[in-house]
């Protein structure tokens, strides 16, 4: 057994010039002797690309002419990644200097996970300092279909200290095994470009679950993450308020779309039908929401009709290659 088979980090960035440096030193810092190293540039109207070119020559950098969102960055990556593990990085978070020796070491004693989950916490980059609060423990799923980010704002005391199955990694440091992310491709795509914006790290888990692959949480491996540049998922109704209203108008728009679609592609049509109750209940509650004090998010009801038939063909693809029991994938939702 190779000892230290290689990682390949991708990090795909856009107008990253505020955390690139911090992100990239990170990287230079780990304690693991193999890696490559791809900075793939959306398209960036800021330094970000300059910065890469000349602080850190050493990493591989593609200067793409138009930005082809967070997934199809990290589709044209993978591609072009030798390692054996791949981490999708952004550019927002900062890895603890053991991080890639850690996940890499889970993946070599457990040849079943294909996504692994490190412990993210909140980094204050107002004043340059990682707190102790949670960004992060992955995700998980419950009978109304709401999604949420496991520990989200709590303070860490211990509480996700056991190495645990959990039902989907989350996007800002998602660390793979390569043979896993190929075997997840659909037309051709491992990350859904059709979903242009959130929700394909989830999507991504999901499949990985139903193709066999384990999406695992391993505390030991252990980063730090912005949260605020991305949209946090609400623990309770206040938090779902509060959380909403610096998000911009598009990204909720997608939220809504992406959210669906997903369900569409993966969801099994028993469960989904034994847990109606609960998604309706909650779906009703949305959309007075949505009625209230968002109707722009409405408009992407039409998006969602006009993707349907795309993420049908998709499901039959992934229906076709399903492994686990129907019975192993209700444990998946609380």
């Amino acid at each position: 057994m190779n000892n230290h088979p290689l990682v390949t980090i991708n990090l795909v960035v856009r107008n990253g010039e505020k955390y690139i440096r911090h992100c990239l030193k990170a990287i230079k810092n780990q304690s693991y002797p193999n890696l490559e190293v791809i900075v793939f540039d959306n398209n960036s109207s800021d330094k970000t690309p300059l910065i890469a070119k000349q602080e850190f020559s050493q990493f591989q950098l593609i200067e793409n002419s138009k930005n082809c969102y967070v997934g199809g960055g990290f589709n044209r990556c993978i591609e072009l990644s030798r390692g054996e593990y791949i981490l999708a990085l952004c550019v927002d978070v900062i890895c603890e200097k053991d991080f890639i020796k850690n996940a890499a070491r889970r993946m070599e004693n457990d040849k079943t996970i294909g996504a692994l989950q490190s412990k993210t916490l909140i980094y204050d980059f107002k004043n340059q300092k990682p707190t102790d609060n949670i960004d992060t423990a992955g995700f998980e799923i419950f009978r109304s279909r709401r999604i949420i980010n496991r520990g989200h704002g709590a303070k860490d005391i211990g509480q996700f200290e056991k190495p645990e199955e959990i039902f989907s990694y989350e996007g800002a440091a998602g660390f793979f095994r390569k043979e896993a992310l190929q075997e997840a491709k659909i037309n051709g795509q491992i990350f859904d470009e059709d979903f242009v914006w959130y929700a394909d790290d989830i999507d991504l888990g999901w499949r990985l679950n139903l193709f066999g692959w384990k999406n695992f949480y391993d505390p030991s491996v252990i980063a730090w993450h912005d949260r605020s540049t991305t949209q946090r998922l609400s623990r309770g109704y206040r938090d779902f308020i509060q959380s909403r209203k610096n998000i911009p108008p598009e990204k909720k728009r997608w939220d809504y779309i992406n959210q669906r679609l997903m369900m569409v592609k993966n969801d099994i049509t028993a469960q989904f039908l034994c847990d109606f109750p609960f998604f309706i209940f909650r779906e009703a509650k949305l959309w007075i929401y949505f009625l209230l004090f968002e109707r722009s998010t409405l408009s992407g009801v039409f998006d969602f009709i006009k993707l349907s038939p795309k993420m049908a063909a998709k499901r039959k693809i992934i229906m076709s290659k399903k492994k686990p029991e129907d019975k192993e994938i209700k444990n998946w939702f609380k």
